[in-house]
């Protein structure tokens, strides 16, 4: 890691993790949740003091997201994160704003201590790691051990390298494919509800069937998996397209790697069914056969190879990150309809001999989206595996099918849901939501709602009256303002650099359209959009003034709005502004100001500008 201007350190993201600020949103969160169930009730202060103990131990989860030029990066974070009483569920989306601008939340109900996570910190590995020791410190308070904790042992000294990187060599290209999948579908839940049912099973059962079949647990359950669908939803008959399970891969084993960053890759197993009711031995067949040729390290380095590479490109590289952002999400779900579901499997979980008497297992829960409606994880603890499904559906209907085929097979299941579908087996371990987040989305869809139809009604009204001038385009755009601040800058709790740029070219618009709906004197170009440049140029200063200790934050948005104050010249050069004294004053100023918080600034500015400028 590398520092910034305030001494703070600061890193790239990982090849697999800079994708995922790109592509999360309420609906897509990317956050994954283990749990560690004990068998006693949980004490928040010894859980608040365990968290804080053992942070510092993890230096690759001690950071907050921050925008460059061209990537996100990670900046370290010095607060203190808090832990809270599970009252949502599970797999939120993490709003760092809400979060002390941390990018996991550890949150704790009755006997469980939840640790979530969002993927571009690290991957299963890496969270089993951290829950581990969190667990432990807090049962180490819980004894009355309060001494210091001592460094982590050597076996889990790792660092959050970027091994994708280290482990890169060129290749021929692979491309992932695209080809859609069957999609699950059913009755959804209302907006952020999200069912869950956990199947526990006995790991000597599991690993005597999968003997009889001749295969490893991994491929048995993917084949279960890939039948239940193709009997629940399919009912057993030929389809056009193909049912894909997306199965990630530790790439750890492979490579001798133990970085706390992201290291994993996607292996995409695919079954076409081409015929009726086919047996489930012939898909364990196919599903056993494509793991063993997918699942080498040959052709996990072609994976590597191939998203390494991408990243490499220089045209890749020079392109801004907004325009990522819109590409790359692009890309993304075009590449995700080729999954139908993902299974993820990230082994048994073990903590120390001394404490597993008071710790009763762990289990694994990964956020669903709206390409993969139904996820599920897989973790095992002594000879305890919990395989859980999270879905947006209201019914239980695959679930029930494929623990049915685990069942038929000699593995019984032991249930648990949180309440929502098979509510036989809600043990009451879960939080009852008390109150409904769709209800807060639809009041903001009812305000989109009035601002349309008082677009409408004052439409028909310039229409109905007309007598020459269509007043009523200034107020459809002052109407669309509103819905653009409410939006970008009050939803999304926008920092106020970037909402003061949004505001900005929001006026600036607005100004334009008044003034050509007014008879278009040119007042607009001439003082009106120099005069909001130059406006957001002091309140730009005013804001790295008032916030010194934090000035990086605003510095970008003063180079942005620099870079606007030159447009009023290039209007003027095109011959749109006949009085350019409040361009040539904006731009001076705008220079004058920047080139100030440079000489100001002196080396901790470079540094700034490398570090957001990396390419």
């Amino acid at each position: 890691m590398k520092k910034n201007p305030q001494g703070k350190w600061w890193r790239r993201l990982d090849n697999t993790g800079k994708i995922f600020p790109l592509i999360a949103n309420e609906n897509l969160s990317n956050v994954f949740r283990i749990t560690a169930t004990l068998k006693e009730d949980v004490r928040p202060e010894l859980l608040q003091r365990a968290l804080e103990d053992v942070l510092p131990h993890f230096e690759g989860f001690q950071v907050k997201l921050k925008r460059g030029f061209f990537w996100y990066y990670f900046e370290s974070n010095k607060r203190t994160p808090l832990i809270e009483q599970e009252s949502g569920y599970p797999c939120r989306y993490i709003d760092p704003k809400s979060n002390q601008l941390f990018l996991f939340r550890v949150s704790y109900y009755k006997h469980r201590i939840h640790f979530e996570v969002f993927h571009a910190v690290t991957d299963g590995m890496g969270a089993v790691l951290f829950i581990r020791a969190l667990v432990t410190r807090y049962l180490q308070l819980k004894r009355g051990d309060v001494q210091e904790l001592k460094p982590m042992p050597e076996e889990n000294a790792v660092e959050p390298e970027d091994s994708y990187l280290k482990n890169y060599r060129k290749l021929p290209k692979k491309r992932y494919s695209s080809e859609r999948a069957v999609q699950l579908g059913g009755e959804e839940l209302e907006l952020g509800a999200e069912n869950v049912i956990h199947g526990k099973v006995k790991v000597p059962e599991l690993k005597a069937v999968c003997k009889r079949y001749g295969v490893s647990i991994t491929k048995y359950l993917a084949a279960c998996l890939i039948w239940s669908i193709y009997e629940e939803y399919l009912e057993g008959q030929p389809c056009d397209r193909h049912i894909g399970v997306n199965l990630p891969i530790n790439l750890r084993a492979f490579f001798g790697s133990r970085t706390m960053s992201n290291f994993f890759a996607v292996t995409a197993i695919d079954f076409k069914p081409d015929e009726a009711h086919m047996a489930f031995e012939r898909i364990l067949e196919l599903v056993s056969g494509q793991m063993d040729e997918k699942i080498v390290k040959e052709k996990l380095e072609e994976t590597i190879s191939y998203n390494v590479s991408n990243e490499k490109k220089w045209y890749v590289r020079i392109i801004p990150l907004c325009v990522k952002w819109a590409a790359l999400g692009f890309i993304f779900r075009r590449n995700d309809r080729a999954h139908t579901i993902t299974l993820s499997n990230i082994g048994p979980i073990s903590v120390d001999e001394e404490y597993r008497d008071e710790v009763e297992g762990f289990h694994l829960i990964i956020g669903v989206s709206r390409q993969q409606p139904v996820k599920c994880g897989i973790c095992s603890y002594g000879e305890d595996m919990v395989i859980s499904f999270t879905t947006v559906f209201a019914d239980a209907r695959l679930q029930r099918r494929f623990f049915g085929k685990l069942e038929g097979d000699g593995v019984k299941a032991q249930f648990e849901s949180n309440g929502i579908a098979m509510p036989e087996a809600d043990q009451k371990n879960y939080p009852e939501i008390g109150y409904d987040i769709s209800k807060w989305k639809k009041l903001v869809w009812i305000f989109y709602a009035v601002l349309a139809a008082a677009a409408v009604i004052v439409g028909v009204v310039n229409l109905a009256t007309y007598s020459g001038r269509w007043w009523s385009v200034i107020a459809i755009f002052g109407i669309a303002y509103a819905g653009l601040t409410m939006r970008y800058s009050i939803l999304r709790h926008a920092n106020l650099g970037k909402s003061l740029m949004i505001e900005t070219l929001g006026m600036a618009v607005l100004l334009l359209v008044t003034d050509h709906v007014l008879g278009y004197q040119g007042w607009s170009v001439n003082y009106g959009i120099p005069s909001i440049i130059l406006f957001a140029d002091i309140a730009i200063v005013f804001l790295i003034l008032v916030n010194r200790m934090n000035w990086q934050s605003y510095f970008m948005y003063q180079i942005a709005i620099t870079l606007f104050s030159f447009i009023p010249i290039a209007l003027w050069a095109a011959g749109f502004i006949t009085q350019p004294v409040m361009a040539i004053i904006t731009v001076i100023l705008s220079v004058l100001i920047l080139t100030m918080t440079v000489l100001l600034g002196d080396r901790r500015v470079k540094n700034e500008l490398i570090r957001r400028f990396h390419l």
